[in-house]
């Protein structure tokens, strides 16, 4: 049976235990000295408060469904703006805020990732905003696979992330159309490195996967090679292994598509005119919404609604080349014309404005103010690896490339 117990000074003597020295009883200490007084009271907690951003929630909206003032917000806003803006906070971004007894703010953190965090502490009548950066370990690692529905499934099926298969698909966006070009049994093989932090007790934590050093794509017909390689220190870019840069004037399409419904031709019977006539792009169904960029470097020189194009946005590129995305639902937020476009930079979202019969980007590319089949597009390739740097790009190609693939195939992730 367990018998209850009051605190000491409410009526019930303490039983201490007696220390015997040398055979003599000592005396148990005072109790009256060791008691608390009556009077004395705990001071109030420290208030705790935590929380993670959803989708399309700020962080004052997030503070202000918890409990906490306007101007508390203002007071952790205006004392980390040197080091971080909350206007670009992202779903899943996670916060620890702590308000003394008074109910002000003693300190806040708030972690975006692993290998990324920042912290408000009060000092005396001051706040101290510090931004953490962990070191971050890098170990080479390869995998390599087979198709069997798509290359990013294939991916994770490895263990990895999205974001490694969509790294390697920018690779070679300019030899493979991923949406449509890959097919069941074709091999890929991967170099790369995975970032890791190391926390205070010394334990590592797998963080991201980071820069892909070489890749290869196989399938029945081609075998794309590429090795990443800096020229100059902090100026890198891929190259095949001939030296040759990945990179071309033209993206191989604007967007990620399901399918192609119409092709470029000069005779196609128009579903809403119910006649025939020329076809002189590329239809790319796709979900509404879906993001839609530029194919190359340029500026933009029509912004608009343009009959039987809808919405639609012109870009003017070198060589005479002018490229056409219509039938938009919006345009990117900020696009105007005369602005610098940079290769792959969003201008719109598919939609299904002007002569249309259902969501999908009607893709054209003109060259000196004549139509040209995009997909019979040979463009110029970027800049190739300086003279002076060829001897030793070659040994970094060569030692790239044979820790890249050993023959044959063996599907692997060597980070597992």
């Amino acid at each position: 049976m367990h018998r209850a117990s009051a605190p000491v000074g409410e009526g019930v003597a303490a039983a201490w235990p007696t220390a015997i020295e040398g055979g003599a009883a000592q005396p148990a200490p005072d109790v009256a000295a060791v008691a608390p007084s009556p009077s004395e009271t705990p001071p109030p907690p420290h208030r705790v408060v935590t929380g993670t951003l959803d989708r399309g929630e700020t962080l004052a909206e997030s503070l202000q469904v918890r409990g906490i003032s306007a101007d508390r917000i203002h007071v952790i806003a205006r004392e980390m703006a040197p080091v971080v803006d909350f206007r670009y906070s992202k779903p899943g971004d996670q916060y620890r805020l702590v308000l003394t007894p008074e109910g002000d703010v003693d300190s806040f953190r708030y972690e975006r990732s692993l290998a990324e965090h920042y912290e408000l502490v009060r000092d005396g009548d001051r706040y101290l905003a510090k931004q953490h950066s962990p070191e971050i370990l890098r170990n080479r690692v390869r995998i390599a696979g087979l198709v069997s529905t798509s290359l990013y499934a294939a991916i994770e099926q490895l263990g990895e992330s999205r974001e490694l298969a969509e790294d390697f698909a920018e690779i070679f966006a300019w030899d493979v159309d991923f949406s449509r070009g890959a097919r069941r049994g074709d091999e890929f093989s991967i170099l790369y490195e995975r970032l890791y932090t190391r926390d205070d007790k010394g334990n590592e934590r797998y963080l991201r996967p980071g820069q892909i050093l070489a890749a290869r794509y196989t399938s029945e017909t081609d075998d794309h090679r590429a090795v990443y390689f800096e020229p100059a220190p902090g100026h890198g870019a891929y190259y095949r292994p001939d030296g040759e840069p990945m990179e071309r004037q033209f993206l191989k399409a604007p967007l990620d598509y399901k399918r192609i419904s119409s092709t470029y031709t000069n005779s196609r019977f128009h579903p809403i005119l119910k006649i025939r006539r020329p076809h002189q792009g590329i239809d790319y169904a796709a979900p509404y919404g879906t993001a839609v960029w530029s194919v190359a470097n340029g500026e933009v020189i029509w912004k608009g609604y343009q009959g039987g194009f809808g919405n639609l946005v012109k870009v003017r590129h070198v060589n005479g080349y002018v490229s056409y995305y219509a039938h938009l639902s919006r345009f990117a937020q900020g696009l105007r014309v005369g602005q610098r476009l940079h290769q792959k930079q969003v201008v719109g979202y598919v939609g299904s404005t002007g002569l249309s019969t259902g969501p999908h980007l009607c893709f054209r590319l003109a060259k000196e103010g004549s139509y040209v089949n995009p997909t019979l597009l040979h463009a110029a390739r970027g800049e190739p690896i300086p003279h002076r740097a060829r001897e030793r790009f070659s040994a970094h190609s060569d030692e790239l490339l044979a820790a890249l693939d050993p023959r044959p195939l063996v599907v692997t992730n060597e980070a597992l």
